[in-house]
């Protein structure tokens, strides 16, 4: 096996340079040549060309000191008995390349009042610190956020060294041809006031201080061409509109309790896997609370089971609830229901109403007033 790095060595003698040109007539090449004191060089050759070299200088009188591993061979030289050295430079090679193959950080940028869902999602898709690189393809990762999320322009995911960046662009995205999808108008998703309509392709049918409703169009997938006509297009644009979200939230304000009349029926029962035995009728109550306690006999192979029952009439008691009470833990579930519908909505507004229905259900509605885009595309 050819022995490869690097060794330094001296050279002492008369007429250094004859023996120099007499090394490169043998094709050897000094590396790294220096003169030291008088009629004396080191340099560095590989340890073949040392060997040669060696008889090459011998034959002509010249004195070649011991040859001494530099760089790569003499660290080899040195420690290649250390086997725990070399164990642990393996091992922390390999966990400096399987660090390197796993996400340690999922950065998001610009998501704007898209970064709470953007999360929540990317916690759906199990893309989170500690996944390795290879189970997130890029391209199906940046379609499936593009698809959830239609208001954004278009989103960027890469990485950078162990961190995935994931670059957000808010708008409206524009198609790379204008009639791509077919020709089609703009429409509001949903009632709202409209604030301002931002046309990027076709025919405004609504104008700013508007209200519009669920459906309504507005924008017209139309222009007009150079000769006149109406030509067919695909709409495009951007409504913001003020839209108001509620969520209503029912509670009865009545408590029913039972209350013991002081009647108990006892009913005791034997069952095993082909024999079952009763002692005592089940009473006819109406309202009752019941105890059971049951009892093991015998073991797997055959088990048997002794089963007793205590069946405590009861009437039921109407009352009614703390008023304070039910209005605050109704506030809170509308509350929380809205606050999950406008995850990535900016709230203008907020306000809670509370009313009672037929004497005895409460009824707390949670209102928001938001801005959002409400432009969606219907095709032709």
């Amino acid at each position: 096996m050819k022995k490869r790095g690097t060794v330094r060595f001296q050279v002492s003698g008369l007429s250094m340079e004859r023996l120099m040109n007499e090394a490169c007539r043998h094709e050897i090449r000094l590396k790294n040549v220096k003169r030291g004191k008088y009629r004396e060089i080191t340099a560095c050759l590989t340890p073949e060309e040392y060997g040669s070299f060696c008889g090459i200088a011998q034959e002509k009188g010249f004195h070649v000191g011991k040859a001494e591993p530099v760089g790569a061979l003499r660290i080899w030289e040195r420690d290649k008995k250390r086997w725990g050295l070399w164990a642990g430079l393996c091992i922390a090679a390999a966990l400096l390349i399987f660090a390197l193959s796993m996400i340690w950080e999922v950065r998001i940028e610009n998501a704007g009042p898209y970064l709470g869902e953007i999360k929540a999602y990317l916690q759906e898709l199990g893309v989170r610190p500690g996944v390795r690189r290879d189970q997130i393809p890029l391209s199906q990762l940046q379609d499936n956020l593009e698809w959830r999320f239609p208001r954004i322009k278009w989103i960027r995911a890469e990485y950078a060294g162990t961190t995935l960046k994931i670059r957000v662009e808010e708008g409206t995205p524009p198609p790379l041809i204008a009639d791509q999808g077919g020709a089609g108008d703009v429409i509001a998703g949903e009632d709202g006031l409209l604030l301002r309509l931002n046309t990027f392709a076709g025919t405004p049918a609504a104008k700013a201080g508007q209200w519009v409703r669920a459906g309504q169009v507005l924008i017209r997938g139309e222009e007009r061409g150079q000769n006149g006509e109406l030509v067919p297009v695909k709409a495009r644009g951007e409504a913001i509109a003020r839209v108001w979200i509620s969520r209503r939230v029912q509670m009865d304000v009545r408590e029913y309790k039972t209350v013991p009349t002081g009647e108990n029926a006892i009913v005791r029962e034997i069952s095993a896997p082909f024999f079952h035995w009763m002692r005592g009728e089940k009473p006819d109550y109406q309202t009752f609370d019941l105890e059971r306690t049951v009892t093991p006999v015998i073991g797997v192979w055959f088990p048997v089971t002794l089963i007793r029952d205590i069946f405590m009439e009861a009437d039921t008691l109407v009352t009614q609830r703390d008023l304070d009470a039910v209005r605050r833990e109704a506030g809170e579930s509308a509350w929380l229901q809205l606050k999950q519908a406008l995850i990535a909505d900016e709230i203008v507004d907020k306000w809670m109403n509370f009313s009672i229905i037929e004497e005895d259900t409460m009824v707390a509605t949670a209102t928001a007033e938001v801005r959002r885009d409400i432009a969606r595309y219907r095709k032709e």
